[in-house]
C-alpha cells in the first residue's frame, strides 16, 4: 500500500513538473510574440519565426539545466538513467506548446497570410494554450470548485498582465 502511494506521488510530481515546464515555455513564447508584434508594424515572418524558435530552444535548455541542478540539490546526486529519461522527455515535451504559434508564423513565411496576422493568431493560440494547461492542472485537484476557479482566474490575470506589460513596454 505504501509503495502505491509513493508511485502515485511520483506520478503527480512528474505531471506537475511537466505542466510547470509547459507554462514556462508558453509564457516565454507569448512574451516574445507580443514583443515581435509591438516592434514592427510590418514584421518579417522569417525573422519572427527564427526569433521564436531561438527563444523556445533557449528556454527549453534553461528548463533542462534547472531541472538537472534542482534534482542534484534535492537528492545530492546525479539523476539515474530512468530519472534522467523522464527529465529529458518532460523538458522536450514542454517545447510542444510552441508548435502552434510556430505553425502560425511558418504559414505566414510561406505566404499564406501577412506576418502581423500570424503574430496575432500566435498570440491568441498561445493564450488559449495557457488556459488549456491551467485546466489540465486543476482538473484532478481535490479542492472545492471555487478554489479551482480562483486558480484559473489567477492564471488568466497573470497572462493578461504579461500581455499588458509587453504592450506597455513597447507602446
Amino acid at each position: 500500500m505504501s509503495e502505491d502511494r509513493e508511485d502515485d506521488a511520483q506520478t503527480r510530481v512528474r505531471r506537475a513538473a511537466s505542466l510547470k515546464e509547459r507554462i514556462y515555455v508558453a509564457f516565454t513564447a507569448l512574451a516574445v510574440i507580443i514583443a515581435l508584434r509591438a516592434h514592427d508594424a510590418h514584421p518579417d515572418a522569417g525573422l519572427a519565426l527564427g526569433t521564436l524558435a531561438t527563444t523556445v530552444a533557449a528556454t527549453v535548455c534553461a528548463v533542462y539545466v534547472a531541472d538537472l541542478l534542482s534534482h542534484m540539490v534535492v537528492h545530492s546526486r546525479v539523476p539515474g538513467r530512468v530519472e534522467h529519461r523522464h527529465m529529458v522527455a518532460s523538458t522536450l515535451g514542454a517545447a510542444t506548446v510552441a508548435l502552434p504559434p510556430v505553425v502560425c508564423i511558418g504559414l505566414s513565411a510561406l505566404g499564406l497570410y501577412d506576418a502581423s496576422v500570424a503574430l496575432l493568431a500566435a498570440m491568441l493560440i498561445t493564450t488559449a494554450t495557457l488556459v488549456a494547461i491551467g485546466l489540465l492542472a486543476v482538473r484532478r485537484l481535490a479542492v472545492p470548485r471555487v478554489q479551482r476557479i480562483v486558480i484559473l482566474a489567477g492564471e488568466a490575470v497573470l497572462a493578461i498582465g504579461v500581455i499588458a506589460l509587453e504592450l506597455l513596454s513597447h507602446g
